[in-house]
């Protein structure tokens, strides 16, 4: 595994903040009707239609959105134990700072919601987010991590590639969320490389054993490409889940 990675995923491992919990979700071990209820699933998209050459199946649509509480921890360094408790960023002990100045709380941090919709076209796969109750003003990165079978486990074993949706240069994957805090972003990942070590099938939904589209919010209010910046600058908030 590339060493780049430890910015994102595998910092965790030596984190003093990290458990066994997942990068977007607090325990993936927890039962596929849990972790898909507001997904639709791949037996019911729309096949090919036979002797009418390819034809894209219908989206796929997650309203399951999973709040991400792996890299946040209070002014202790401990997990936030209250929704009014103060956060900072679990690698540098940054404080997760607003765009106004003010330091985002619990309560904050976990009100996103949302929805994904996912289509596989004949150029990849494309993937649409409506979101709300994000950080006011606050720029978003999304990021596509894919794991072989037997999925996600908490030593990461099982992460063969992690990259920006949509290009690998890192352009299509940013939103800056409005004064109300709502926000979208859509873009279409093709095959090949992802931006920071990996690969991706044509379609992520059926070519992936499990793809999880995550969201993170950047504190220093910059993207940063096809990476998703220093340690520090910014902190996975939430994500949506897709398994075979």
């Amino acid at each position: 595994m590339k060493s780049s990675v430890s910015l994102v995923m595998l910092a965790c491992l030596v984190a003093t903040a990290c458990t066994s919990a997942s990068p977007v979700a607090p325990d993936l071990t927890a039962s596929r009707s849990s972790v898909t209820a507001g997904t639709t699933m791949e037996s019911e998209l729309n096949p090919r239609s036979p002797g009418a050459g390819w034809s894209p199946a219908a989206p796929t649509r997650n309203s399951n959105i999973v709040h991400v509480p792996l890299f946040i921890q209070d002014a202790n360094g401990e997990p936030p134990s209250s929704l009014d408790t103060p956060l900072f960023e679990a690698r540098r002990h940054n404080p997760i700072l607003a765009p106004d100045g003010h330091q985002v709380t619990l309560a904050e941090f976990t009100a996103v919601s949302g929805s994904a919709s996912v289509q596989c076209l004949a150029n990849g796969t494309h993937i649409t987010l409506h979101l709300r109750n994000l950080i006011a003003k606050g720029v978003y990165t999304m990021w596509n991590l894919v794991f072989d079978a037997p999925g996600f486990d908490p030593t990461f074993a099982n992460l063969i590639g992690f990259g920006a949706i949509g290009s690998p240069e890192g352009t299509q994957n940013v939103l800056r969320a409005s004064a109300s805090g709502e926000g979208d972003v859509s873009a279409l990942t093709p095959p090949g490389s992802l931006s920071v070590f990996g690969s991706i099938g044509a379609c992520a939904l059926t070519g992936q054993f499990e793809w999880h589209v995550v969201g993170a919010y950047h504190i220093d209010g910059q993207s940063h490409g096809a990476s998703i910046g220093p340690a520090g600058t910014a902190v996975e908030q939430f994500g949506f889940i897709f398994k075979r």
